[in-house]
């Protein structure tokens, strides 16, 4: 019996051992689980915050830009010359409402043209036809695409700036945010939610177009369905549906590309239609519907009376405000100024920053000028951002609108009496956000946005209760075959090699701002010194010291070699000509260039001439404050002009002066 008992013991004890070893090994496991799945979340969420910075950085060079524009046809020497710049179709005066009308007609569709045959009024069953088109990858005719445009207009023309909707005719009405030209998330819509239809409406809330390869198609397909069903689906405004925008980030080179013969007539045509988009929707007068946001000056009974259609872009700000930028303009740098730069202008006269993103004197009176308030109140709906903090506050990271607090919104429902206000304008990973205590929804509709996989797309169902019920999806080309550790890894690996491009355009002012850390001149620093420096010249509010590793090597000793940030980067075709501050600046304008060149070349052969190049290179770098040698850009033009026939194939100029990762090329070689 007692031996029973101790080989019972026996047993006992080793089960017990064994217990604790499953126990001891699951813990284990579930410890390096959450290590694991908190540092892809880290690493996913740095990706996303490099990306994000990196636009917007982006959008304030691109309203530099569009100061430029200007600036050069005040500059100018020979406005001649340069003046087809703002009269060609992208930049054109407004078009009569006939125009366009005998040339369409003229355009004969030829019988090897298998695409969609429109005949207007549309049908269901033509917008059926374009989207069959669409998902296959065919044109629709430019004679169609000028005659669905001319429509449109008309149609836009007669919606007020502000539409008001009611849920009590249907049982829910569909919200989508941006879509940025991804034609996949807007047919993913409609088979999840269903075609527009009379018992089925949707808002279109803004930036259909740039960024994607299809924004032409998402046009012609809410187009055709907004003249089917006028009083069902309803588009407004983005900050994207702006010529001077669509030039930057890729719609205007899309419409050229696509539609060769009669690019400039559509793109005319076209600048007119978005500024006819009516700016808001409001539904059962409780919920608000805009593309960026509010501010605390935000007036929609002002809104609704002021006409829409003036404001062709809003890049493009008025006499009055470009006169007073042109009062400080010597006092405050045009270039995005570091931020011990910015200590010294704040310990001069008080300045603040408009919401367009230039310093005024301080008690300048915006109201003051018709024209200006209307451009800043529209600024304002298209640009702004929410924020968790009260107040209202210069968007300093975008270049134009505010950051309003719950304390602006709280404001203006009490004045209109509203319950909700639903924007879009802003990337978000799940698709949509919520903030302000549930009074402000966010919802971004554009799945992948910086790449496979990063983001989620969503859109808002709202009943007649106006209880929102929000819907995610995302367009899986790539990533169902990859695991979760290696799509982070492929969002990382993209933000990184733009941050990287960034760092390496921005070099000599990173090297000096890094030299001034090295007293003893060593090559080495601390990483908060590394770091400090790094945001001080980026101006990009990211976490430095987590990206180190990713950056820069450092020593044993643990303080940081700073030249390693450019060891893997180089320009392209390097030339001999070139000297070191002149690759740089042309690295970091390169899309400022692409965009001017590709304005000037009115045939678009790809080509322009010496003058034009030197005449445009002197009038930019002089807006900048770019100190350029006129010897040194000489010099670079005569070696890239091969044939000596006085033009520069400038898709090839441009091409020399991109920034090449060393081993991603070895890699690929």
């Amino acid at each position: 019996m007692g031996s029973i008992i101790g080989t019972m013991g026996c047993s006992s004890s080793v089960a017990d051992r064994r217990s604790e070893k499953v126990i001891r090994a699951a813990i284990l496991i579930q410890n390096w689980y959450r290590f694991t799945m908190a540092r892809l979340e880290m690493k996913r969420r740095y990706s996303l915050s490099i990306f994000q910075s990196i636009e917007y950085a982006d959008e304030q060079d691109q309203l530099q830009l569009s100061n430029f524009f200007t600036f050069m046809l005040d500059h100018c020497t020979h406005p001649d010359s340069v003046s087809h710049i703002f009269t060609s179709p992208g930049v054109s005066q407004v078009v009569d409402e006939g125009l366009y009308l005998p040339d369409f007609e003229r355009i004969d569709v030829p019988d090897s043209y298998y695409g969609p045959r429109l005949s207007f009024p549309l049908t269901v069953e033509d917008a059926s036809a374009l989207l069959h088109a669409f998902r296959n990858e065919q044109l629709l005719h430019a004679r169609y695409v000028l005659q669905l445009l001319c429509e449109t207009r008309r149609v836009l023309k007669e919606m007020p700036n502000i539409t008001h909707l009611s849920t009590s005719y249907s049982r829910e009405i569909t919200v989508c945010g941006d879509l940025h030209g991804n034609l996949d998330d807007l047919l993913l819509i409609f088979y999840k939610n269903g075609l527009p239809s009379e018992q089925n409406r949707y808002v279109f809330n803004g930036d259909f177009v740039d960024r994607g390869k299809n924004s032409v198609e998402i046009l012609i397909i809410l187009f055709a369905f907004l003249l089917i069903y006028p009083n069902d689906l309803h588009l407004n405004r983005g900050n994207h549906e702006d010529y001077i925008m669509n030039l930057r980030y890729g719609f205007t080179k899309e419409v050229s590309k696509k539609y060769k013969d009669h690019g400039k007539q559509i793109l005319c045509l076209l600048r007119d239609v978005f500024s006819w988009l009516p700016l808001a929707t409001i539904i059962d007068s409780k919920v608000l519907i805009l593309h960026g946001g509010i501010s605390d000056t935000t007036d929609l009974d002002f809104l609704n009376a002021l006409e829409r259609n003036k404001l062709k872009s809003l890049m493009r700000p008025p006499k009055s405000l470009r006169d007073r930028q042109d009062q400080v303009k010597e006092r405050i740098p045009t270039t995005r100024p570091s931020k011990h730069i910015a200590n010294q202008n704040a310990a001069g006269k008080p300045q603040r920053i408009s919401s367009s993103g230039s310093t005024e004197p301080s008690g300048s009176n915006l109201s003051s000028d018709p024209a200006l308030k209307e451009w800043k109140q529209i600024l304002d709906i298209l640009w702004s951002d929410p924020r968790s903090q009260n107040g209202c506050r210069p968007n300093k990271c975008r270049g134009g609108g505010c950051y309003f607090g719950p304390d602006v919104t709280a404001k203006l429902f009490k004045r209109y009496n509203l319950k909700m206000l639903i924007r879009s304008h802003e990337f978000k990973p799940e698709g949509y956000e919520i903030s302000h205590n549930g009074k402000v929804i966010t919802i971004f509709s554009a799945s992948n946005y910086y790449e496979e996989g990063s983001n989620r797309g969503a859109y808002i169902k709202l009943n007649p209760e106006l209880i929102p019920r929000f819907v995610q999806y995302r367009v899986s080309k790539y990533t169902r075959r990859q695991n979760l550790w290696e799509r982070v890894g492929t969002i990382e690996s993209s933000a990184l090699k733009s941050l990287r491009e960034k760092i390496y355009a921005h070099r000599s002012e990173l090297t000096r701002a890094f030299a001034q850390c090295d007293l003893n001149g060593t090559g080495k620093i601390s990483v908060n010194d590394w770091a400090a420096a790094m945001e001080s010249v980026l101006q990009l509010e990211l976490p430095w010291r987590m990206l180190r590793p990713q950056l820069a090597q450092m020593n044993p000793d643990g303080e940081v070699d700073f030249m390693s940030c450019f060891y893997d980067l180089k320009i392209g075709q390097p030339v001999k000509e070139v000297q070191p501050a002149l690759v740089e600046t042309l690295c970091r304008y390169r899309k400022d260039l692409e965009i001017i060149f590709n304005i000037i070349d009115k045939d678009h052969s790809g080509l322009i001439s010496l003058e034009e190049f030197g005449q445009t290179w002197k009038l930019f770098t002089s807006h900048l404050g770019i100190d350029v040698h006129d010897e040194s850009i000489d010099k670079l033009v005569l070696s890239i002009d091969h044939n000596k026939d006085g033009h520069i194939d400038f898709n090839e100029f441009l091409e020399a002066f991109h920034v090449v990762h060393r081993l991603e090329k070895k890699a690929n070689s």
